[in-house]
């Protein structure tokens, strides 16, 4: 459990992360809290407040749905996995920014070797079904953002450590196709339970939506149909009918569903602003102002 408690002061903390600096050089925020045994938070506030360490940023921050979030919009990643799996401190800008670019570096191959991975797997669905023409295949979340990372982190129906971002596949079936659902779903599970046994383990987690699900989630009026709208929005087309997809993203615009996730972006940026503000400004904040504005549920029970 990563949220426990320390009687530190923040002061102190810059104190240890200083000394570590000063014989390392540059550190990721991962690095620092697995060095130090200091509580993420703590480390998060310290570099904050410190006016002698450098802090860079590698990545973008993208829309994330939370149901514990007013509005149900922040930003992704957290400001906890943004500093352990993103973040650069330092003493000398210079090295701060070479060590930033190697992160880059890092971030792009591991979403490019996903998506490859991801690519691997629609291809065997379609070669199986030899269907090309009645389903579109497609991943979400942050692997065709350009954002996945590789820290392990437990798989959330078996608890085994898996090798960072999971895949997030979407299959849609094309109106009449709803016969393919079963083949479909009996074919992944196949496939995420041989990833799941692989040395390197990968999470696939999957949804099969048939045309007629899909598009009455574009009706925007519940959580699940908000995040199946940005899925669409954002997502990598991987095989199959392209002429779904494209169809399902008119029919977005056409309906401002675009201009509905767009506000709940800027809405995620100034929730995000705020929460910075508020725990650069608490000591001791409780677990459910965490939980609400540094980590997620899910991260906090995770093994990093």
């Amino acid at each position: 459990m990563l949220l426990h408690r320390s009687s530190e002061s923040w002061r102190s903390t810059e104190r240890r992360v200083l000394e570590y600096l000063r014989e390392h050089g540059t550190a990721l925020g991962r690095e620092l809290y697995e060095s130090l045994g200091c509580d993420t938070f703590r480390l998060w506030r310290a570099c904050m407040l410190s006016e002698r360490i450098t802090l860079a940023r590698a990545g973008r921050r993208y829309l994330r749905l939370d149901r514990r979030v007013p509005g149900y919009a922040r930003l992704s990643p957290s400001v906890q996995r943004e500093f352990l799996s993103y973040t650069v401190a330092g003493l000398e800008e210079e090295a701060v920014e070479r060590r930033l670019r190697e992160v880059e570096r890092h971030i792009a191959e591991t979403s490019r070797r996903k998506l490859r991975l991801a690519e691997s797997i629609a291809s065997e669905v379609l070669r199986a079904t030899g269907e090309d023409e009645r389903m579109c295949i497609i991943i979400g979340g942050d692997v065709p953002l350009g954002m996945a990372h590789s820290d392990p982190r437990q798989e959330r129906s078996t608890g085994e450590l898996v090798a960072g971002s999971d895949l997030d596949v979407v299959v849609i079936l094309a109106e009449g196709a709803e016969e393919l659902e079963e083949r479909v779903d009996e074919l992944l599970f196949r496939i995420k339970l041989r990833l799941l046994s692989m040395p390197r383990k990968e999470e696939l987690d999957y949804l099969i939506k048939s045309w007629q699900a899909a598009e009455r989630q574009l009706e925007f009026g519940s959580f699940r149909d908000m995040v199946a709208c940005k899925v669409f929005r954002e997502a990598a087309f991987l095989g199959g009918s392209r002429e779904i997809l494209s169809r399902l993203r008119a029919e977005m615009e056409r309906r401002s569903v675009v201009a509905k996730l767009e506000e709940l972006e800027r809405r995620a940026a100034r929730y995000r602003e705020a929460s910075e503000r508020l725990l650069l400004e608490l000591e001791e904040p409780d677990e459910e102002v965490l939980l609400r504005t540094f980590t997620t549920a899910m991260e906090a029970e995770e093994v990093l």
